[in-house]
């Protein structure tokens, strides 16, 4: 399983990029300042790194070029600071690719698929229901079934995730970029839907009582 190391001191924005990255099927660990970091970075041995510039003890500076002279794994800077001088200090003492807050958590996703070189899944197949992650089509019975932006973003999101608990509140991360307990209705309006355009195959999204909602074949 592939290793991603978040050095972040924002405690919420760690802890929410860390629910976000869950369904990558990736081990991650959370360094909340540089020291912390380096600790991490060598015991943890990460396949990636994620790396904040305004860190406390040491910054993001320091442990980038820390870990650059000790290794060539892929390193992704961010920072709330939009100077290209400082992307171009960050790309030039190491960092592969750099990072504006606030950033689209989606565009970050597919950097991190992409320097940690995960496997897309292309096309999903159960019985005469199939869907196309290139296309972003799903047919059952070999007919179009119509779904709009967040229904698609859903099924995707439980295909992806299948046969694991999924909470009412990692739902609304995944499609609203959300996470408050007071809009769960709001994912349980979402799946209803998406049940009923599943038709004969709604029962492939189960209820976990006191959790949310898993996807099941069955």
């Amino acid at each position: 399983m592939k290793r991603l190391l978040i050095i972040e001191d924002e405690k919420e924005l760690a802890l929410s990029l860390e629910s976000h990255f869950f369904n990558l099927n990736i081990e991650i660990k959370i360094a909340l300042n540089g020291e912390i970091g380096i600790e991490f970075f060598e015991s943890f041995k990460p396949d990636l790194v994620l790396l904040d510039v305004n860190l406390p003890l040491k910054n993001g500076w320091e442990v980038c070029e820390y870990i650059r002279k000790k290794s060539e794994i892929p390193i992704i800077m961010m920072t709330a600071r939009d100077s290209e001088l400082d992307e171009i200090h960050g790309l030039e003492i190491g960092a592969d690719d750099y990072i504006i807050k606030p950033f689209s958590i989606n565009v970050l996703s597919t950097k991190i698929k992409k320097y940690l070189k995960l496997n897309i899944q292309q096309e999903y197949l159960y019985k005469d229901m199939e869907y196309s992650f290139k296309d972003e089509i799903l047919k059952i019975k070999n007919e179009r079934v119509n779904l709009s932006t967040r229904e698609q973003k859903l099924l995707e999101y439980f295909i992806k995730n299948r046969n694991k608990p999924l909470s009412r509140n990692n739902i609304l991360l995944e499609i609203w970029g959300i996470d408050n307990e007071f809009d769960e209705r709001a994912s349980d309006t979402l799946v209803k839907r998406l049940r009923k355009k599943l038709g004969d195959y709604e029962e492939l999204i189960g209820t976990v009582r006191g959790v949310g909602y898993i996807f099941e074949e069955r």
